[in-house]
């Protein structure tokens, strides 16, 4: 299976989240039928890539507060269907501030990336990557920069993969696939975590 990050990869960051943050996820994800090796798979397939990268280099507050990816809808070669669908419809809807400090959070991740700054809004906040699209209900997560608190993030992703779940009417992979949206792509996602799945099931971090 032709992973994002392959199996070594994937379970340092397992062990990474499990000795930082053990007793919160389990305290959150206590009472559903969610485990901490699936929140670890998850970070894997959503910023695993880039947090291996991270681990040893920054520390965990400024890996979490850097997790700011997903340039979909303005990086060239790429669309998106949900708002904001790129940068110009978000300033258009959100004015120059609130786009400009997103902009420069981008940037400041895309700075410890080896990248050229861009003028572009990114799409995904947090180790969960909490999509943008929910700034409509959600404002106060993005405008107070809360992707910087791990309970932050991890609130959102167990209220979101609950919805899912109830939705896939107790179908663990169909919720993880529902997690990430339909289709294709959105089948690929739910067969990477199930594998980070079974990975972090193996490290007793």
């Amino acid at each position: 299976m032709d992973l994002p990050i392959g199996r070594t990869a994937a379970q340092r960051i397992c062990a990474w989240i499990k000795g930082t943050w053990r007793e919160p996820i389990e305290a959150a994800l206590q009472g559903t039928p969610f485990d901490i090796d699936l929140a670890c798979a998850i970070a894997c397939k959503e910023t695993g890539v880039h947090v291996f990268q991270f681990l040893g280099s920054l520390s965990d507050d400024d890996i979490l507060a850097r997790c700011v990816f997903d340039a979909s809808g303005d990086a060239a070669g790429t669309s998106r269907s949900a708002f904001p669908r790129n940068t110009a419809a978000f300033r258009s809807r959100y004015g120059d501030a609130f786009t400009e400090m997103l902009i420069e959070e981008a940037n400041r991740t895309r700075l410890i990336r080896g990248l050229d700054a861009a003028s572009w809004v990114y799409k995904g906040y947090g180790l969960f990557q909490y999509d943008l699209q929910h700034v409509v209900e959600d404002e106060a997560f993005f405008r107070g920069r809360r992707w910087y608190d791990f309970d932050a993030c991890l609130d959102k992703l167990v209220s979101e993969l609950q919805r899912k779940y109830d939705d896939a009417h107790g179908d663990l992979r169909d919720a993880v696939r529902r997690y990430n949206g339909s289709g294709p792509k959105a089948e690929l996602y739910a067969t990477h975590v199930m594998q980070y799945l079974e990975f972090s099931q193996a490290v007793e971090a």
